[in-house]
């Protein structure tokens, strides 16, 4: 029982870490971030990034560990296929976050563009493109973290055993079937 305790608490932390990434991105960037949002887009990727590569190295420690002789528990080997499911949630949110890169580097060379009404739609439309960016990125996490909190929960929860409403028959034993005579006589 150990082992459960232990999993169930890795998959909770890591759902804790989610949130906590989810809570940092930006809610909106329509009134103006200033020139700290390249450095906490940095701050996020870099975030997400270990948190993929913690979850990578999992995967390549349980698939070198022996199944036989007291090897990872089933549970332990649930809680590793969840993280990799939540692994590929944190993926697609780094995506979204890379994406966001381009529309910071469209913000930072706003001032570039020579036409004024040529700029502020520029730069409303990479506002709007972060913002859709940051909630895709921030859903996703948030929705991954809930996910382990809900498997976290039931990672260990014994099976109860199936009922059936109808009642239990005996066997029945197999019966010879009666002879054909042959109409050779």
């Amino acid at each position: 029982m150990h082992h459960s305790l232990d999993d169930s608490a890795a998959l909770l932390s890591i759902a804790d870490e989610l949130h906590g990434a989810a809570a940092e991105i930006p809610i909106s960037t329509s009134t103006g971030y200033g020139l700290g949002l390249a450095e906490d887009l940095e701050d996020q990727i870099r975030r997400l990034g270990l948190l993929l590569a913690s979850f990578a190295n999992t995967m390549a420690v349980h698939s070198r560990a022996p199944r036989a002789h007291g090897g990872p528990s089933a549970g332990t080997h649930r809680r590793v296929v969840m993280e990799a499911h939540a692994a590929g949630a944190v993926g697609t949110a780094l995506a979204d976050l890379a994406e966001a890169m381009v529309q910071v580097a469209i913000l930072q060379d706003g001032a570039s563009v020579n036409r004024p009404a040529g700029r502020a739609g520029t730069v409303q439309s990479a506002h709007a493109t972060l913002d859709r960016l940051f909630n895709s990125a921030r859903r996703r996490l948030h929705h991954a973290a809930r996910q382990l909190h809900h498997n976290a929960d039931h990672l260990y929860r014994p099976m109860a055993p199936a009922t059936s409403t109808e009642p239990r028959m005996p066997p029945r034993l197999p019966t010879s079937a009666p002879g054909k005579r042959s109409n050779n006589r």
